[in-house]
């Protein structure tokens, strides 16, 4: 039997989704291999277009291939090693975004472009400082997500990717999971969990549980306060997209709702990884990522859809971390 069974070819689609999120970039890899892409439907989302190259791939022999060609672009990437060997790891997801809130699209114009983007170049030295404390959370099962790190050494994330107590007793965060200057890889620290201190809330997707040790001294922490966003605010998120390499989604994400526990944004971007902490402008944390999805704008006569990427509040998480109704 093929090892590209259904279950390998989905986990796949969300892994060269998660890398290859352009159009131009999917044809460039489908080309490479060998496909004629007159014969792929390219669509708006990442996820529904590798779907298409895949079911095309497979009964021609060209998934191995695909796989290939991503690996050399990205030696590194541990997804895309567990593929090659057949056995890619299970994807993290979260809730879909269900809820379109906030303005009309026809009123994101005077939202979009309406601040600055200028900003002292300090503003990347300082963001650079606060993305140490962002770590990758590995699961057992070979899956992973993202975090970050508080005081006390506490690691904050989504319940959707850590669970429960049993779920953290076999995950690890990686620290420094990134490139270096050089575009080679950095030496990762991993650091286990404690799982017995996991807190967790279903309804508002986070899970707080410590590390062991004190990794703080060395990666510091990400203070946790409470903040206000309003709508045309900028954030930025430091992300594992797919599991991979850190990155950041620098400047060009914009509020377009913050309200009842939940802030909502726009982005250029891939969807961020679960767990990622977006910051505002002065770069304190004030949400925490956990979904996305594509939204039907209402009473829209085109039925334009939109992406839009949605968070936890920092002060829903606080208010439940204090015990707070």
């Amino acid at each position: 039997m093929s090892k590209w069974d259904y279950q390998a070819l989905a986990q796949l689609n969300e892994i060269l989704a998660n890398l290859y999120p352009l159009d131009s970039d999917a044809r460039r890899i489908a080309t490479k291999v060998g496909l004629r892409t007159a014969f792929i439907t390219f669509e708006s989302k990442a996820i529904s277009t590798w779907f298409n190259i895949l079911q095309y791939a497979k009964p021609q022999d060209k998934t191995d291939a695909i796989v290939d060609a991503a690996l050399e672009e990205f030696p590194g990437d541990e997804s895309l090693k567990r593929a090659k060997e057949g056995r890619p790891p299970p994807t993290i997801k979260g809730p879909e975004a269900t809820n379109w809130n906030g303005p009309q699209a026809s009123g994101l114009e005077k939202i979009i472009g309406q601040k600055s983007t200028l900003v002292p170049i300090n503003y990347l030295q300082i963001g650079l400082t606060r993305s140490k404390s962002v770590v990758r959370v590995k699961r057992e099962d070979g899956s992973s997500g993202s975090g970050f790190i508080t005081e006390a050494n506490v690691l904050i994330t989504n319940n959707h990717v850590l669970p429960t107590k049993d779920s953290a007793r076999g995950a690890v965060v990686q620290f420094n999971y990134q490139q270096t200057v050089d575009g080679l890889d950095a030496k990762i620290e991993e650091v286990g969990l404690l799982p017995e201190t996991l807190r967790t809330s279903v309804a508002d997707d986070w899970t707080a549980v410590t590390l062991e040790g004190d990794p703080v001294s060395r990666w510091g922490a990400l203070a946790l306060k409470r903040k206000a966003l309003a709508v045309g605010d900028h954030v930025n998120i430091v992300q594992h997209p797919g599991g991979g390499p850190k990155q950041i989604s620098l400047f060009s994400n914009v509020v377009v709702f913050a309200g009842n526990g939940r802030v909502q944004y726009l982005t250029d971007t891939l969807p961020g990884s679960s767990g990622s902490p977006v910051f505002d402008s002065a770069w304190d944390v004030v949400a925490l990522h956990h979904s996305g999805g594509w939204l039907t704008e209402p009473n829209s006569a085109s039925k334009s859809t939109y992406y839009r990427n949605e968070g936890i509040s920092i002060d829903r998480i606080l208010d439940g971390l204090s015990g707070s109704p």
